[in-house]
């Protein structure tokens, strides 16, 4: 791995996981980054909890050559592509009840239109895929991988 991306990665991490992570989480991107096969710019992350009692995984928006993609780095260095963006990458990580929350509050907006539906008790991970629509994805761990489980517009 370049060495200019994992400096990057950690000073981006290092900013975010003071705001929604201990710090050791930027650590362990950093050792799962430099193991995978990864290349372009992390421009947002996030942890995500894929099952109970498992290591976390984590989402991260990555700006290449040739566009922005959503991809989930698991812990075996294996990736998983969400979906593509255009625009900056904007992405959060919600616990199922995270998800619930901000889904009643798109209900009451009256700009903001969509739903978030969790179905499982696993990480719902979303992001902007243009400036104005958001999808969201959440890990069912009995399929073994990652379902749209809503997204909204503004």
């Amino acid at each position: 791995m370049p060495l200019a991306v994992l400096t990057l990665v950690l000073a981006v991490g290092m900013g975010v996981a003071a705001q929604r992570a201990p710090l050791d989480v930027a650590r362990d991107l950093a050792v799962l980054l430099g193991r995978s096969k990864l290349t372009g710019q992390i421009v947002a992350w996030c942890g995500a909890q894929l099952r109970e009692g498992e290591p976390r995984s984590f989402a991260l928006a990555l700006t290449t050559a040739a566009g922005g993609r959503y991809v989930i780095l698991h812990t075996d260095t294996r990736v998983k592509e969400l979906a593509a963006y255009t625009g900056r990458g904007d992405l959060s990580c919600y616990t199922p009840a995270e998800a619930r929350t901000l889904d009643r509050t798109i209900q009451q907006s009256d700009t903001i239109h969509g739903q978030i539906a969790p179905r499982w008790n696993t990480t719902v991970v979303c992001g902007f895929i243009d400036d104005t629509t958001a999808e969201c994805w959440q890990y069912s761990p009995a399929n073994q991988l990652f379902m749209k489980v809503g997204g909204w517009t503004t």
